[in-house]
């Protein structure tokens, strides 16, 4: 895990002190236990796992570019209630010193430890050294954790739950192989919205 920014770190204690509701898979509190404030609903919640996030543009993607295109654009920290995953803050970068953090939710953020446990189960992964990142396609509503080789070439993405058409989620690919394959669908759509 890289070193986060201190200003990252406080970003990311403003949300999760933020008085906000408990998480929607949470049961139903009765009369006995339910908070009286808003502030007593967050407690409990934990910021875990940053790791940067980066995103690809359609055109680079497609220009076969592969992750050596993509840019870092802020940090993510998932949030357990207790052992789980409910949501993450996202922390963007704005480029001015400025950071703007919100608090996200669904199946991206909550099938993530799945994603880290495929990628943690790979004899390789036990033996190298890796970061971990989280990676956005944004033009292909595309999500991937990136285990970005820190010694060689060999990254590993692992496409998040939805998966676009003809990728398999939760499955680990070679960065090469799977940006190969969103690179073609990427140039279809690009194709396509040129001629319209």
């Amino acid at each position: 895990m890289p070193e986060t920014p201190d200003d990252v770190r406080n970003a990311v204690r403003a949300v999760l002190d933020a008085p906000r509701r408990r998480p929607a898979h949470d049961a139903e509190p009765d009369a006995a236990t339910s908070p009286s404030t808003p502030e007593d609903t967050v407690r409990g919640l934990t910021a875990v796992r940053p790791h940067r996030m980066f995103e690809i543009d359609l055109s680079d993607l497609a220009a076969g570019r592969g992750v050596d295109a993509a840019r870092p654009v802020g940090w993510r920290w998932l949030v357990h209630d207790g052992l789980h995953t409910v949501g993450a803050v996202e922390v963007a970068d704005r480029g001015t010193g400025q950071h703007v953090a919100r608090f996200t939710e669904g199946p991206f953020t909550t099938c993530t430890d799945a994603a880290i446990a495929a990628l943690r189960s790979l004899p390789r992964v036990e033996r190298g050294y890796y970061e971990l990142r989280l990676l956005h396609i944004p033009g292909l509503y595309t999500v991937a954790l990136w285990l970005a080789d820190l010694i060689g070439w060999h990254d590993l993405l692992v496409p998040l739950a939805p998966a676009p058409p003809g990728v398999q989620a939760l499955r680990p690919y070679p960065a090469d192989e799977l940006a190969g394959t969103l690179a073609d669908r990427g140039r279809r759509l690009l194709a396509a919205a040129a001629q319209s």
